[in-house]
């Protein structure tokens, strides 16, 4: 390392993003491709690694971090898929509450629409189609927050309850990338099911009742992380994928 140019131990920098075992087996090699056509006397003293390295280094460590066999993965795809249910049942509650009021369909009730197709497209195996529809419900739940901010109003408050859609958004995001696998539909379509109709129910039978908030989200994460802890499901994903990956 120490008779090394300036800008391989820039990449070797970047390299840090990777787990170390990952490192230890293709550092060397990476490096080596990196520095491939860089050979310039200046460059190698004052170069940088180039926007589109940087990038796909990023995005290889996302992918090596949060990989289907990580339980770190795991978690985070957990965490995107809990939240969307809970805004569903939120949604299911909130239209129940409208319809029984015999309100018109109201145009914000569009708002709503990605987040039935972040889910819907995440069970059906559309990640890319369900990483954007789930950005989209991020960028939605901000609008207020920036609106609260440009008028002087009490900007925090907005925020929390923006703050789960934003933490889902952001697990759904970053989990769900090119090489995660595929939810379980055996799993999360009752799940979604059984939770937007019980919301349903409940609003029915109780008009008066409060409608759900972003305690929904820290109930329902609290739920999944204790049938997480006890079924561990990345253990069926560990046998089924392939040794290697």
């Amino acid at each position: 390392m120490s008779g090394s140019s300036r800008l391989e131990r820039r990449y070797r920098a970047l390299l840090r993003v990777l787990p170390g075992w990952y490192r230890a087996e293709r550092e060397e090699e990476m490096v080596g491709l990196f520095l491939a056509d860089r050979d310039d006397e200046l460059d190698l003293e004052h170069g940088w690694p180039g926007w589109g390295e940087a990038a796909a280094t990023l995005g290889l460590a996302v992918r090596v971090r949060l990989g289907a066999r990580r339980p770190a993965g795991e978690l985070v795809r957990l965490v995107g898929l809990t939240g969307l249910v809970a805004q569903l049942a939120m949604v299911g509650q909130v239209a129940s509450a409208v319809l029984l009021a015999g309100a018109p369909v109201q145009v914000a009730w569009w708002a709503d629409v990605p987040v039935v197709v972040a889910f819907a497209a995440l069970v059906a195996g559309y990640r890319a189609v369900g990483r954007v529809a789930a950005a989209v419900t991020g960028v939605l739940a901000a609008a207020p927050w920036v609106f609260a901010v440009a008028s002087g109003m009490s900007w925090w408050w907005t925020a929390l309850f923006a703050l789960p859609v934003w933490i889902t958004a952001a697990a759904v995001v970053v989990g769900f990338h090119a090489e995660a696998p595929r939810p379980s539909s055996r799993w999360w379509a009752p799940a979604v099911a059984g939770v937007v109709v019980g919301s349903v129910v409940w609003q029915t039978w109780s008009p008066a009742a409060v409608w759900l908030s972003w305690l929904s989200f820290l109930w329902a994460w609290v739920v999944a992380a204790a049938v997480v802890a006890v079924f561990r499901p990345w253990r069926a994903a560990r046998r089924r994928a392939p040794a290697g990956g």
